[in-house]
């Protein structure tokens, strides 16, 4: 197996929100086009729309790119996925989630890693 692309979010400004998403969707290309396997992280929040809207919105372009390279590229075998953590805390889960993740025979599916989005039990 070739050594899989593992991307991480990469921080953006209002103004270069599309600059940041075309040159990952450029890399992901590259990488599947090598037969490389790709496994993007994402902030849980960030994809959940809790934070920043700039940061929401280049999270939920990654999970879109994830899905559409894995749609697109199901006949060729193409492996995208996504991981989504919430912060330090999950970054060595989150790594170690992706590492098996790129190993794998799924695309296009999404692994949240980390405890913060359960929810509550209600008495």
């Amino acid at each position: 197996m070739a050594a899989p692309l593992i991307v991480e979010q990469p921080a953006a400004e209002l103004d270069t929100v599309t600059e940041v998403l075309t040159a990952v969707f450029a890399e992901v290309k590259a990488a599947v086009l090598a037969e490389r396997p790709v496994v993007v992280l994402v902030e849980d929040g960030d994809l959940l729309g809790q934070g920043d809207v700039v940061d929401a919105s280049v999270a939920a372009g990654l999970l879109g790119l994830v899905r559409a390279f894995a749609l697109e590229g199901a006949k060729p075998g193409w492996r995208v996925n996504a991981v989504s953590h919430r912060g330090e805390d999950d970054a060595a889960a989150s790594r170690d989630a992706a590492e098996w993740l790129a190993g794998s025979d799924l695309s296009g599916q999404l692994i949240r890693v980390g405890t913060a989005h359960l929810g509550k039990v209600w008495p």
